[in-house]
């Protein structure tokens, strides 16, 4: 076994199916997360819920419920059929993220959760940002734009990204979602619908390498923490082992094809203050 390969085997063993303690104390406080999940195209696509603290409650050891008022679009969980979800609630202000996979539930106006995975991940390439106590009261209506491709504008918003998030799937169907930073620019834009993924050496799990290679369906969300935009990207990704590609683009590990875009203008009433850097964030050179 290589020595990535026992550090994914001894991290492995931090995955629970079972809330504990201190997992309920972080969730209580918690007023943002992402989730991924599938249409019925089965396409993958990653969007964000909040709330206020408090809107994730946990139910029982493996059971939790969240306000589905709280969730940014409304084209999942149409149903009451038990779909699986990926989940990362996220505190970047601590530098703090906590991991959910599991199967929800539609009842009534809340979305139940069963998990079926609970682990926490370093805080390497999180950016330190002050989520405010206030909304945004003056946020308009939502507006939607749709396309099979990025406009100039959507370029120059993932070009200056500095985070996004990625949702995968494997061959059983289940779902997660990871956090991914650097610094801004770390991201390639080859043309309107493929980018350049880095992947940098984080906590060994390989959750979403591992799904690609199994399964290319993929979705990415970028957010603006300015404005409360978001930017939702579905496509096919695949791992890159072509030796010029990683050497022109330092820690190039995934093509992602754009299929379907959607960018959610008045997104959310958050907002995001003052901002650090990860001291982790490769240099770009």
């Amino acid at each position: 076994m290589t020595g990535e390969g026992w550090i994914a085997e001894q991290n492995a063993k931090m995955i629970s199916s079972r809330f504990s303690n201190g997992v309920i104390h972080f969730l209580k406080k918690q007023r943002f997360a992402v989730m991924s999940y599938k249409d019925q195209q089965g396409n993958v696509w990653v969007t964000f819920l909040y709330g206020d603290p408090g809107f994730v409650e946990v139910r029982g050891e493996r059971s939790m419920v969240i306000n589905s008022n709280s969730f940014v679009g409304k084209t999942w969980i149409s149903s009451s059929v038990p779909e699986q979800i990926g989940l990362i609630i996220i505190d970047t202000e601590r530098r703090i993220r906590l991991r959910i996979n599991g199967i929800a539930n539609r009842e009534s106006d809340h979305l139940v959760v069963t998990a079926h995975q609970i682990y926490g991940n370093c805080p390497k390439y999180i950016q330190k940002r002050t989520l405010l106590s206030e909304n945004n009261v003056n946020t308009r209506s939502p507006t939607e734009h749709r396309n099979n491709r990025l406009t100039r504008e959507q370029e120059r918003w993932i070009s200056k990204a500095d985070t996004f998030y990625i949702g995968s799937t494997n061959v059983k169907g289940e779902m997660d979602v990871s956090h991914r930073g650097g610094n801004s620019g770390f991201i390639h834009i080859v043309d309107a619908r493929i980018l350049i993924i880095p992947d940098y050496q984080g906590n060994s799990l390989y959750n979403t390498l591992g799904n690609i290679q199994s399964n290319p369906s993929s979705g990415l969300l970028f957010i603006d923490y300015d404005h409360g935009h978001s930017l939702q990207l579905t496509g096919v990704a695949s791992l890159i082992w072509d030796k010029e590609m990683t050497a022109s683009f330092p820690g190039a590990a995934l093509n992602f094809e754009i299929r379907k875009v959607v960018q959610l203008d008045n997104s959310t009433e958050l907002r995001w203050g003052d901002k650090e850097m990860s001291p982790y964030n490769p240099d770009l050179g």
